[in-house]
């Protein structure tokens, strides 16, 4: 379960075959080992040992995986930050990692000068001198003790509810949420994995660890761009590619997706949100299947999963609890509730982390007799399967009745022309509360005649959309490309004042 061993294990198996290929840069996994032993020796120099946070503000790119891999082999314990993040909210999370060692790289790095102003730092730059002089040795590294439940990374949530808490995650709960991962994918050393959002979001760094725990070609990209995506999946070959919804829509929406060769694709999978129907039968019809997966960094974005062959049969289900692992719906007591019913969404098992860093009240309002406490509310039905219903926070009420919008926003999916949307909460002088939907198109004109007419008789009257906004700037969305409903909510919370109803 140690991934320094892991990734000296393909070196050994498979020393020439390629691990990680970045635009016309190859790493073979005989590199990415010795790269990773030389590094570790170079951070052994600086004085970073066992337990030790390194922080890594850095975009896609080889030598992140190279500095997370040392790390591992050292026993120290990585701190990836949020690309997004200002100096205000970059200086709180190095503070708070409490490392004097950051990697980053000559583009973000003036991002880091009020940390470096309230602490003492040494900053490498992978684009200079001080990398380079880093990896100056012959990478005789002397082997630290390092045991399965020794962390291993702080994964920053995004903030958006207050200062961001760093999850703690182990090299044991990486190893089971990526092994599970590969088994259920049937992935192995003879696949090729796109990976085209941040490795500094969890999910695209639980996609990295497939990649080191099956053998597989990691295809890194910087960012996604969806008809660049079209064509790496054709010309690559590519054969595993996980994204959130948004990123399966985009390619679906561009002009090349029907004429690209996807064929290559054996294991496909969504997570973040439900995927709509009419974009499970688009993918369906290229003779792509998709699995889904509820997950969240605190279980080292791993935890529910639906079986690609039960996506229709058990539509907007996010499947059953992940191997070694359990799930189950929980009132506010943490008692588990009936099937049907409404509640909190727990997991348990050897993926979910440790705590908070250095936040134990934090840690103890979620972890709490060995189960997390996810904070998103779901309901179970009699066969054992999951469906969310939405986040606890984004849930509002009107006239004293709980709605959620992931409700709406399943039953507007599809509508030709909405290229995303969101339902928000807005203040209401009568209900307290009423949901406004706020889409972005692709030009084509939205009413709300059309979004009534998807709602009205399949929702009770007190769930249909009040208000609708169609505007011309995509959503705010975080690193997780999840959408930030909280700023939504600010930006239209005088939405009533100048708009006029749809009913």
């Amino acid at each position: 379960m140690i991934w320094g061993d892991t990734v000296e294990y393909w070196a050994r198996w498979q020393g020439d075959a390629v691990a990680v290929r970045f635009g016309d840069r190859e790493l073979t996994w005989r590199e990415l080992s010795s790269r990773a032993d030389r590094m570790a020796v170079g951070l052994a120099e600086l004085g970073v040992r066992h337990g030790d946070r390194i922080g890594l503000l850095m975009s896609n790119r080889p030598e992140f995986i190279e500095v997370y891999v040392a790390a591992a082999r050292l026993g120290a314990i990585v701190a990836p930050f949020n690309l997004r993040f200002t100096a205000h909210e970059l200086a709180f999370v190095v503070g708070d990692a409490d490392g004097h060692v950051v990697v980053t790289e000559s583009a973000l790095a003036s991002g880091l000068s009020l940390a470096s102003e309230q602490r003492p730092l040494t900053v490498i730059d992978v684009d200079g001198s001080s990398y380079t002089d880093l990896l100056d040795n012959d990478g005789a590294l002397s082997r630290t003790d390092v045991q399965p439940t020794d962390p291993w990374f702080i994964c920053y949530t995004s903030g958006t509810t207050g200062d961001p808490k760093g999850a703690v995650l182990t090299h044991q709960s990486w190893f089971y949420a990526s092994m599970v991962r590969a088994l259920q994918g049937g992935i192995n050393r003879n696949d090729r994995i796109l990976l085209p959002f941040p490795l500094a979001f969890t999910g695209g760094l639980a996609l990295s660890m497939v990649a080191l725990w099956s053998g597989a070609t990691l295809v890194l990209e910087p960012a996604f761009e969806p008809g660049r995506a079209l064509r790496l999946i054709e010309e690559q070959r590519i054969s595993v590619f996980m994204a959130v919804p948004t990123l399966f829509q985009m390619m679906a929406l561009h002009p090349d997706f029907e004429r690209s060769d996807l064929s290559s694709i054996r294991c496909a999978s969504s997570g973040g949100a439900t995927v709509p129907v009419p974009l499970l039968r688009t993918y369906l019809d290229r003779g792509i299947t998709m699995t889904q997966t509820y997950s969240l960094t605190e279980v080292s974005a791993s935890g529910i999963t639906l079986p690609y062959h039960q996506s229709l049969e058990k539509v907007g289900s996010c499947g059953v609890p992940a191997m070694h692992s359990q799930a189950k719906i929980a009132d506010a007591n943490g008692d588990e509730v009936p099937p049907g019913t409404v509640g909190e969404i727990c997991i348990k098992g050897p993926e979910v982390m440790q705590g908070y860093w250095r936040n134990p009240e934090a840690t103890d309002a979620t972890l709490r007799d060995g189960w997390c406490h996810t904070g998103d509310l779901g309901t179970m039905d009699a066969d054992g399967y999951f469906y969310v219903v939405d986040r606890a926070k984004d849930m509002l009420i009107s006239g004293g009745l709980n709605v959620y919008p992931a409700e709406i926003e399943r039953q507007l999916a599809g509508i030709e022309g909405v290229v995303e949307l969101a339902v928000i909460g807005v203040p209401d002088e009568r209900w307290g509360e009423t949901p406004a939907v706020i889409a972005v198109t692709d030009g084509r004109p939205l009413d709300g005649r059309t979004v009534l007419d998807r709602c009205e008789g399949v929702l009770a009257d007190f769930k249909l959309p009040r208000y609708l906004v169609v505007r011309d700037q995509p959503l705010p969305r975080n690193m997780s490309n999840k959408v930030l409903k909280a700023e939504l909510r600010a930006e239209y919370a005088d939405l009533p004042d100048h708009s006029e109803p749809i009913r």
